[in-house]
């Protein structure tokens, strides 16, 4: 009798950790290339949180985040923004800039249990651009891996050996479903972006451009997913002028 309710119990148990690991992944990402660390709204926080704040994201990622420098006051501008929305802020530093650092940013609305941040300076590069990532644990019990990029402006082939780079440490050994969002410099019909489609799903596919935010005529910000698996129940390019060259892209994302 105590074996057979020794054996309920362990079924039990093991029933529910299928059901919370079995769940599906459903989140809402943003990504924002502020440009220049914010200069176009001054360098104030709360008219990013505003814009932020009507999405409702799970995660922002930023590109072209200052941390400390000069141009910017010396202000952490990614802990203002996350002290105003009420998120976890990780900072990835791409160079030390104007007396300061300059990047990526990560926010989220869950603590993470593993960051890191890479970088790259294929030969021929002007400057070193970088990758960075956050894992989490998300209120399901399903991790998830959530990363930013900025891929250098000069040429395709500097992008491509950059990309090549940042899959090798990003995907390597990963187990957990990921998204790599960022401004990637390239058009989807680029050297560029097909290679990154090898790996990486395009969950943006069809949809509209992204620079310059008063009347886009390219798209060169992008979501990926990884493994190629993702649901887009939503994706919207959102265009304010007065924080960005670049719109914002927003989606509502599952994977099962």
């Amino acid at each position: 009798m105590k074996r057979a309710i020794k054996f309920i119990v362990l079924l039990m148990t093991f029933s529910t950790s299928i059901s919370l690991n079995g769940q599906t992944i459903s989140i809402t990402v943003m990504t924002m290339n502020i440009r220049e660390g914010g200069q176009l709204a001054g360098y104030d926080a709360t008219a990013f949180a505003d814009c932020i704040r009507q999405y409702n994201p799970d995660f922002v990622v930023f590109q072209e985040m200052d941390n400390y420098t000069v141009r910017n006051g010396n202000k952490d501008f990614l802990s203002e923004l996350a002290t105003e929305l009420g998120m976890f802020p990780y900072f990835g530093k791409a160079m030390s800039y104007s007396s300061g650092e300059f990047g990526n940013g990560i926010l989220s609305k869950y603590p993470f249990y593993n960051a890191r941040t890479i970088t790259s300076k294929p030969s021929g590069a002007s400057e070193e651009r970088a990758c960075s990532w956050i894992d989490v644990m998300l209120p399901t019990k399903r991790p998830v891996r959530v990363a930013v990029t900025h891929l250098d402006v000069s040429s395709d082939q500097i992008r491509v050996s950059s990309m090549a780079t940042f899959n090798n440490n990003i995907l390597n050994n990963n187990q957990l479903p990921t998204l790599l969002l960022g401004d990637f410099n390239a058009s989807p019909s680029s050297e560029t972006m097909v290679y990154a489609f090898l790996k990486w799903q395009d969950i943006g596919t069809g949809t509209g451009n992204t620079i310059p935010s008063s009347t886009p005529t390219s798209r060169i910000d992008y979501i990926l997913g990884y493994p190629k698996s993702w649901v887009k129940k939503s994706y919207d390019i959102v265009c304010y002028p007065a924080l960005s060259d670049h719109c914002f892209v927003v989606a509502g994302l599952e994977f099962n």
